[in-house]
């Protein structure tokens, strides 16, 4: 039996519902091969040497630990991330945001972006490969997680269209002297609440950072504190974007209309839930 079989075994044994996905891509890595060449030679021999990493590899996996942990870079809108336990880990949904934000901003002809809690960069990154013309400022709290923003806009040539500053939420850009005038802001906040936290799957709660997960009892307080001074960084005309969680879209509502501000959509993810509102002045 090739390595492939036995890792997906084993994986299944172990309750991991990506079973093939994780044993292929441990594979590849471990290989050096792409997606491409092992679909067209799944069963080709796997070194002793390399073997015995895979192995190693496929043991973390079985003990709860996330591929993208493992390996280090995690793909998002089709780029490979470098990702660091100073992190989170960039997730599909997140992808609706970046969908929405590109094709809003397309029509606009945004010119300057800001991403609030970029941890990898990959929102506002993601942003910038569709958006030729468009500079982007991305402010985090971690300065680990920035050192990881700054690695990736490097690894994707667009370290001189992306200025990345250490920080507080909108308190950084003052600090630092920045601009505040924005056509675009972007941002997947901390939403999970506090008591919810125990309840996530292991490969979230054990290795995702902690500050990035939840912010306070309700899952709402970053969301307060940016609304609170939106209108001071958001250009007239402008738009923001924000990824909530499952069943916040109601508190989101109250939340944007107690904070004077306009919600003008609300896209809902692949399952049907409300994941990305689009917060502005008013009607635009």
């Amino acid at each position: 039996m090739g390595l492939f079989k036995v890792l997906k075994a084993d994986f299944q044994q172990a309750k991991i519902n990506s079973a093939a996905l994780d044993a292929r891509l441990l594979i590849c890595a471990g290989m050096d091969m792409d997606h491409a060449g092992f679909i067209a030679h799944p069963d080709t021999p796997v070194p002793p040497e390399l073997e015995m990493i895979i192995n190693r590899w496929a043991a973390r996996r079985k003990a709860g630990e996330p591929v993208s942990r493992i390996l280090g870079v995690k793909e998002f809108w089709g780029m490979p991330y470098t990702v660091t336990p100073d992190t989170l880990d960039p997730r599909p949904d997140t992808e609706m945001l970046v969908a929405r934000a590109v094709e809003w901003g397309k029509a606009r002809g945004v010119r300057r972006v800001l991403d609030l809690g970029t941890g990898t960069g990959c929102i506002l990154l993601s942003i910038l490969s569709e958006l030729a013309e468009v500079q982007g400022v991305g402010v985090d709290l971690s300065a680990g997680a920035l050192n990881v923003s700054r690695e990736n806009a490097a690894r994707f040539g667009l370290q001189n269209r992306a200025h990345f500053i250490q920080g507080d939420w909108f308190d950084a850009l003052t600090q630092a002297g920045e601009n505040p005038g924005f056509d675009m802001i972007v941002a997947n906040p901390p939403y999970i609440p506090e008591k919810e936290v125990e309840s996530l799957a292991p490969e979230v709660r054990n290795h995702d950072p902690i500050q990035a997960l939840t912010a306070g009892p309700d899952g709402l307080e970053a969301y307060k504190i940016i609304f609170s001074g939106l209108k001071n960084h958001l250009n007239q005309g402008g738009m923001a974007f924000f990824e909530i969680g499952f069943g916040q879209a109601y508190s989101m509502a109250r939340l944007v209309d107690d904070s004077g501000l306009f919600m003008s959509r609300i896209t809902p993810d692949l399952a049907g839930i409300p994941r990305v509102v689009e917060i502005s002045h008013g009607e635009n």
